[in-house]
């Protein structure tokens, strides 16, 4: 289930950066819902479901992370990514738990919800929302790029940078799922941290505008699984 680390390509990015909190701000914008699934697993497909009807939500970012641990059961997930499982792990190890495992749902940095179950889903969404950290993040397109700025996050805080596919549908041939034909939902095709607060500060870049049916979403995040701190997007499910 270890997967060794794989740095993904990832777009370049236009950073602009604010030291103070933006006036005005109350509450939590969007709240990050991270769905560890697979192809190869059977018990995910409810989870994948679930996970579809949050996409349209403004207050909610889903995203459906695709492992490849399950890799070997006879059918090798499409969408699977060792950074994936690597991010999975950090969890695992923040939490003192004992292994990594699908489906699992985690809201906010901080809760789990394990399978498809939407009732503990939507509480933790709504926690979520009502407990705002100070820091902020936006992200808006300016001509053809994108640009970013954020304020408010402690020393130590990760950014984060991901792309991902509003929707694909695959055919599964073999393994746990063989015969079915699955869609998923903002699907995750590249992921990593940019590096701390401070250090991406430091950076003059320059990101172009996603694809037609693609995504971006960047987040900042406590250190080694933490909490996450702020969220945004720019893509088809803004």
């Amino acid at each position: 289930m270890i997967a060794s680390g794989h740095r993904v390509l990832l777009y370049a990015l236009a950073i602009l950066l604010c030291g103070v909190a933006a006036p005005g701000r109350a509450g939590r914008d969007v709240v990050l819902v991270e769905l560890y699934t697979s192809q190869g697993c059977s018990s995910c497909p409810p989870a994948d479901r679930l996970l579809g009807e949050l996409v349209g939500r403004d207050d909610v970012l889903p995203l459906s992370l695709h492992v490849d641990y399950w890799d070997y059961l006879g059918w090798r997930d499409t969408f699977g990514m060792p950074e994936v499982t690597e991010r999975q792990k950090q969890y695992r190890d923040a939490w003192d738990a004992r292994y990594v495992y699908t489906p699992q749902m985690v809201v906010d940095g901080r809760v789990e919800v394990r399978g498809a179950r939407a009732d503990e889903l939507d509480a933790a969404i709504a926690a979520a929302r009502a407990d705002a950290p100070s820091a902020w993040i936006e992200l808006t397109a300016e001509g053809a790029v994108l640009r970013y700025a954020m304020g408010g996050a402690p020393e130590g805080s990760v950014v984060w940078l991901a792309q991902y596919d509003r929707e694909r549908t695959v055919e599964i041939e073999r393994g746990e799922n063989a015969g079915r034909q699955m869609t998923y939902h903002n699907v995750v095709r590249s992921i990593e941290a940019l590096g701390t607060v401070s250090a991406v500060g430091e950076d003059d870049l320059v990101m172009p505008l996603p694809e037609a049916g693609r995504g971006v979403a960047i987040w900042l995040q406590e250190p080694g699984g933490g909490r996450i701190l702020a969220v945004a997007r720019h893509g088809p499910t803004s």
